[in-house]
């Protein structure tokens, strides 16, 4: 019998100045908010070709709009990290409607387990990643990795729920508590991971600075227990270019 493959899905905006990580736009202005955006998403390509490898899935890359990845200028980091990896479309508007949709899409297409993560979270530990997969393989409907806004990281699933993204206010600090309850409500066996941080506010790069292998150089990590952060080369290097004086 040929066993059946998970997938790992990238969410991504387009990397175009003004448009993405706007919280940034006072501290970076439009175009170094843009520059970072460009370092997460270079490292979340590697950090979803890494754990698909360990947990035997097929990655897939979804951006919020069409865009050919240019190979040369600010882009080309990108270009390199996604060679090789399958593009899907975002489709159906509000981004629990899109997650859906794309949960439809893979299952319909034989994957067994769904897996869904941003951009945002590019230090995520890969051990995470596939113990999701483990989760979803021993029977949970539905895996959550909470982030510390109050909000998810990931998303896997073997199933689509009814109703599960109706009503989330997208954004918010409600996001999983409100999910949660959908889940409990309709009787869905679903996990936990532990938590983690995303960088999605200025605040989140001091976090990200002790944390990262790099970002600081001969500087110790805290490290805890099955939670060694994925190295986020990009990300530490640009990290590193505002710690310059300039």
């Amino acid at each position: 019998m040929t066993r059946r493959r998970g997938a790992i899905v990238l969410y991504a905006r387009v990397p175009r100045p003004g448009a993405v990580k706007t919280r940034f736009i006072p501290l970076l202005g439009a175009g170094g908010a843009a520059d970072l955006h460009r370092a997460l998403l270079a490292d979340s390509l590697r950090l979803i070709r890494r754990a698909a490898t360990a947990a035997g899935a097929t990655p897939y890359l979804s951006f919020s709009g069409a865009w050919r990845v240019p190979r040369r200028g600010p882009d080309g980091a990108i270009a390199r990290a996604a060679a090789g990896i399958a593009r899907l479309p975002q489709t159906g508007g509000d981004l629990g409607r899109r997650m859906r949709a794309t949960l439809l899409l893979l299952l319909e297409r034989g994957h067994d387990r769904v897996v869904i993560i941003g951009s945002d979270a590019p230090t995520l530990p890969p051990a995470w990643i596939a113990r999701a997969f483990r989760h979803l393989a021993d029977g949970s409907d539905v895996v959550l990795g909470p982030a510390r806004d109050g909000g998810y990281y990931l998303l896997g699933a073997r199933r689509v729920v009814p109703g599960m993204f109706r009503g989330i206010p997208w954004g918010t600090g409600r996001v999983l508590e409100i999910t949660r309850g959908i889940l409990d409500a309709r009787g869905v066996a679903h996990r936990l991971l532990p938590p983690w941080h995303d960088i999605d506010r200025p605040a989140d790069l001091h976090r990200a600075r002790q944390r990262l292998p790099g970002a600081r150089p001969r500087r110790a990590l805290p490290r805890r227990a099955g939670a060694s952060p994925f190295a986020a080369r990009h990300t530490a290097a640009f990290l590193r270019r505002l710690d310059q004086p300039t």
